[in-house]
């Protein structure tokens, strides 16, 4: 297979590990270390006997063969996604207005509108300034108040200060793609130009989001009160908020250290100051390990038809 039609298959599969076909669009924005433009990955696609034999394109959607249940289940899990974001509207609304908040973003499969059952509202959050462990807590403090803490999952937060991160492979560049950011966009524009390698993954990708808005009506217009009120919070705490950080961080390390036992992945976890990472039960080596093994699956097939092509 040549170096596009690889590109096209990667990107597919990796997606189908989410169970998420992918439309052109899609394809085209998350193409794996390839610059094709949309007319070329059709006409890449058309070309190729073998990529055919193993990836279907089907009612606007690529999908690996055999898998065109998974129009059906995209389809349910979107329309899922949209009622779980309006239900929690009111709370994303109060987290983007949280004092030092630069950046509130959607993270996980609830960004890819991919919710399954029993999903989270994973948030990224960058903080303006050294405030990390402060936000962390006004946010779980705002969840318990609203009755959503076993929702909301805040599992990375970072301060401006922090914004190169140092995991830098597949499964944290495709992480960094699709954040949908709902305040902050100047900030995570510096975020994804502090983080070169995303661009190295997927360079259709990082250049379109340059120029992107989010496209989810998540949080709808927010009123001007809102900013005033957090503007006003963050000058009311500039003065305490060293000393506000320092309690919030003792006492939440605190919590976290003592359940630290229940880690499935404490490699993932990081405590910083600057960078507070509770990817506790991360599933970023079973992907990685599963898309290994459904990449050699899909290129032995493409080899049996290329050998049963020369045969014919």
């Amino acid at each position: 297979m040549t170096q596009h039609e690889i590109a096209i298959l990667r990107t597919v599969v990796y997606a189908s590990l989410f169970e998420y076909p992918l439309t052109l669009d899609e394809v085209h924005a998350a193409l794996m270390e390839s610059e094709l433009s949309q007319p070329e990955i059709l006409r890449v696609y058309g070309a190729s006997h073998a990529l055919r034999r193993v990836v279907d394109y089907r009612e606007g959607f690529f999908f690996p063969s055999g898998r065109r249940d998974l129009i059906a289940e995209r389809r349910r899990r979107e329309r899922d996604s949209r009622l779980f974001l309006s239900e929690h509207r009111a709370l994303l609304r109060l987290v983007c207005t949280i004092p030092f908040t630069a950046v509130v973003a959607l993270s996980g499969s609830v960004a890819h509108l991919n919710l399954e059952p029993e999903g989270d509202l994973d948030l990224f959050i960058i903080t303006r300034g050294p405030h990390v462990w402060t936000v962390t807590v006004a946010v779980i403090v705002l969840a318990k108040l609203l009755r959503k803490r076993r929702t909301v999952c805040v599992n990375f937060v970072l301060a401006d200060s922090h914004l190169e991160l140092d995991q830098q492979d597949l499964f944290t560049a495709n992480q960094v793609l699709h954040l949908k950011p709902l305040v902050g966009g100047r900030t995570f524009d510096e975020f994804v130009r502090a983080n070169p390698f995303v661009g190295r993954f997927y360079p259709n990708g990082v250049r379109r989001r340059r120029a992107e808005t989010v496209t989810i009506p998540v949080i709808g217009k927010t009123p001007r009160n809102f900013g005033r009120i957090k503007r006003l919070l963050e000058l009311l705490f500039t003065i305490p908020s060293g000393t506000i950080e320092a309690g919030c961080r003792r006492l939440y390390r605190s919590h976290l250290t003592r359940r630290a036992r229940l880690w499935r992945s404490p490699e993932q976890v990081q405590l910083e100051t600057d960078c507070l990472k509770l990817h506790t039960h991360s599933h970023r080596h079973s992907i990685l390990d599963r898309f290994d093994r459904a990449m050699e699956e899909a290129l032995a097939a493409c080899e049996v038809c290329d050998e049963a092509m020369k045969v014919g």
